[in-house]
């Protein structure tokens, strides 16, 4: 197998030896030994990078996060994975545009190919396999799942999101079906073939893949939750599958990794491949390339990707105009690891541009607007409110109204219009919202949809039954999950991020319940005769 040639080894120093930026410690001053934290690598320009530890790796044994603390790197991961692809088609053993049943020809015909290219853009349609098993009642974590697993999970999907290039929605399971690309063109596991062609010659020796979570990991940080009254409690993903996510890393190795995209030392083309954006078949071009993300922030160009995986968050950037990458590594679920990594990168970038001017908001929207706006096609649900003069969003905080009916907030444009709501992203990406009108069911109306539904899909059978007035749906082989579905609209329910819809057939009878979120769309479980 043929290595990569590395020009100018690319060091890392122990610890930082330049001035750093007022606030760059303050904004980890609430991590200490009695709580999780994070790990920081900062480097501009091929300088000395600044490295730093914050809070504990481990609470109960009172070690300290430092700057070689080994973290899950959740869904940063998947760079890795693409760069293993783009290196089997610099070799010529694959192309991009090949379908994927070429190479898994368990995978179902959907009547127009998936192509590898889908795969590593999120443009596929396939379903992502955690959450088709999170509606079936055994999310990631609560069992062990194995690659073999998931491709059986995957192969078994008869229906799509959407036509295979039409859109883009986020889907692990495109990056584990690439894992198993890699091992059956290469003969490689993908985390044999990435030690061999990246960890070892770029020097990252302190990185490899969960492949095996009962592996002992010298270094690593235990992840963790925050408990209900307080407290913390471990949130470990106890899973084998990996290639969506999975990496375990240090922030030093991660800013070689940067460092080797940045000069092109994967190859001729893979680090331009990487975050070469995607195009769909409508010719709208996203901002997702292969593994990447390139967005603009405060007027610079970002190329970047977070991660979450149980407790782990990560974030790993580039700004290329200024030479500057961040990685940031935390074993605490409550982080948001893109805000903290850019409150990092903030003191390093230029200021940015003013934010545009805002309005008046109108007295007759903060009347008119509120209410409940549903995306039927990806399940989402806002809630908008008119309180203390302004409206707001719940769990999105205050619109900034920019003229009639348009407002701003999160980075993104918010357009209301006749019952819908439009919500644009910077990127150009627009979702849909209708506004519908709440009802409350009858306990008889509840009862009709008593039952017992099932999915070869997912391999599940979900009993909805009724308790306190309220819908409740409960996996019949894991009784301990059940979800609450609350009213939403005729024949709505919402469960847990999950939108609910009634099937009924021509006479009205309920025949099936259809379930929705934003990672796979309209999954069906049919009624089982008699129950």
């Amino acid at each position: 197998m043929r290595l990569v040639v590395l020009a100018g080894a690319f060091a890392l120093a122990a610890s930082a030896v330049q001035a750093q930026p007022a606030g760059l410690d303050a904004l980890f001053a609430r991590y200490t030994n009695e709580t999780p934290g994070c790990a920081l690598g900062v480097q501009e320009n091929g300088k000395a990078p600044t490295l730093r530890g914050y809070g504990s790796a481990d609470l109960e044994h009172g070690v300290a996060i430092t700057p070689d603390t080994v973290f899950e790197a959740g869904s940063v991961s998947k760079q890795f994975t693409a760069a293993a692809i783009l290196l089997l088609v610099e070799d010529g053993k694959i192309a991009l545009s090949d379908d994927i049943r070429k190479y898994l020809p368990e995978m179902p015909d959907y009547g127009k190919p998936i192509t590898i290219d889908m795969l590593l853009s999120h443009t596929s349609g396939l379903r992502d396999w955690g959450s088709v098993m999170e509606l079936a009642g055994w999310p990631r974590t609560s069992r062990i799942y194995t690659p073999v697993e998931v491709l059986q999970i995957t192969a078994r999907q008869k229906a799509l999101n959407y036509a295979p290039g039409e859109a883009y929605s986020y889907t692990n399971t495109g990056y584990n079906l690439a894992a198993w690309i890699v091992l059956r063109v290469s003969g490689y596991s993908l985390a044999d073939f990435t030690k061999l062609r990246i960890f070892e010659p770029l020097g990252m020796g302190h990185t490899s893949w969960r492949d095996n979570f009962r592996r002992v990991v010298p270094g690593r940080a235990i992840a963790y939750g925050g408990g209900p009254g307080g407290g913390f409690f471990q949130d470990m993903p106890f899973e084998n599958t990996y290639g969506h996510g999975g990496l375990l890393t240090t922030v030093g190795d991660l800013l070689i990794w940067n460092d080797a995209l940045t000069q092109g030392r994967l190859g001729k083309t893979v680090s331009a491949k990487m975050q070469e954006q995607a195009v769909l078949t409508g010719g709208r071009r996203i901002a997702y390339g292969r593994g990447l993300v390139t967005q603009s922030f405060k007027g610079q160009t970002e190329i970047a990707h977070s991660g979450a995986t149980a407790g782990y968050r990560a974030w790993l950037a580039r700004f290329p105009a200024q030479g500057l990458s961040v990685a940031l590594l935390c074993n605490a679920a409550a982080v948001n690891p893109t805000q903290a990594g850019r409150k990092v990168a903030e003191l390093y970038l230029p200021a940015g541009p003013a934010a545009p001017a805002s309005a008046a908001q109108p007295a007759d929207e903060l009347a008119s607007l509120p209410g409940v706006y549903v995306d039927e096609r990806a399940g989402g649900v806002l809630r908008v409110a008119g309180e203390n003069g302004a409206l707001s969003v719940r769990g999105g905080g205050t619109l900034t109204p920019m003229g009639k009916g348009r407002y701003r907030a999160a980075e993104m444009d918010w357009t209301f219009g006749p019952g819908r709501l439009e919500r644009r992203q910077n990127d150009g990406e627009a979702v849909i919202y209708r506004r519908v009108e709440p009802v409350t069911p009858t306990e008889a109306e509840l009862a009709e949809l008593a039952g017992a539904y099932s999915s070869l899909e997912a391999g599940s059978v979900l009993l909805a039954g009724v308790r306190g007035g309220a819908l409740v749906i409960t996996p019949a082989d894991r009784p301990s999950a059940p979800v609450t579905a609350r009213p939403l609209y005729k024949d709505a329910f919402q469960g847990e991020g999950t939108l609910i819809r009634v099937v009924r057939d021509e006479a009205g009878k309920p025949v099936g319940l259809k379930f929705t979120e934003g990672r796979v769309y309209a999954l069906e479980f049919r009624r089982v005769p008699g129950s």
